[in-house]
């Protein structure tokens, strides 16, 4: 069984109405609302990420709510996710400014798990190569025939598997850029966790 869903950026109107930053839309459940504090300072260290995920728009039942690890100032890009009891339900580790073209997402579980997502798979990369010409070939016509700017982006499908793994079989999280649609198929994910973690990455995107 999987569980499908995508990050959403509210319109103004939805803003205005329920003073949320993000929606998770999750098919065949019941939506989830994100408030918090999404700033371009402080992404370094994380601490210009600060949220809270709610079952309800009026925000009256908190899932859970992610913010930077106060009790270890060099921690980094840590990001603790907490439950409305206090419980840490995992840590988030943000990619690495200037690390590279492939972005590295990090989901550390309770139970010492990690899963490691990197945006571009290899699939996604050699799909990227393949039809590159044809992707050259449209900007150029989109271009001489005044359509508009080049549309030409980086593969960003992701796929989160375990820590040191040979990287075989179904991902237990995967992000289809083409669809920006988030999967989940393994039932033992805390789905907090997991929605926490979407947010980010498509905050970084």
């Amino acid at each position: 069984m999987s569980t499908e869903f995508s990050v959403h950026y509210p319109n103004a109107q939805e803003r205005a109405a329920a003073n949320f930053q993000r929606l998770i839309k999750v098919r065949g459940g019941n939506a989830v609302y994100v408030r918090g504090a999404f700033s371009s300072e402080g992404t370094a260290d994380g601490g210009g990420r600060r949220f809270t995920l709610f079952a309800d728009q009026a925000g009256s039942a908190p899932l859970c709510s992610v913010a930077r690890r106060t009790a270890r100032p060099h921690a980094g890009a840590d990001l603790v996710v907490t439950g409305p009891d206090g419980v840490e339900l995992g840590v988030l580790r943000l990619p690495t400014p200037g690390g590279g073209g492939r972005p590295r997402y990090e989901m550390q579980l309770p139970d010492g798990t990690s899963l490691v997502g990197r945006r571009g798979t290899v699939g996604a990369w050699i799909l990227y190569v393949l039809l590159s010409p044809l992707l050259l070939v449209y900007n150029v016509a989109g271009l001489v025939g005044g359509y508009g700017r080049p549309d030409w982006h980086l593969p960003s499908r992701t796929a989160w598997r375990p820590k040191g793994g040979l990287g075989l079989g179904l991902a237990p999280l995967k992000f289809y850029g083409m669809t920006d649609k988030y999967k989940v198929r393994a039932s033992r994910l805390d789905m907090r966790v997991v929605y926490a973690q979407a947010v980010l990455h498509e905050w970084d995107g």
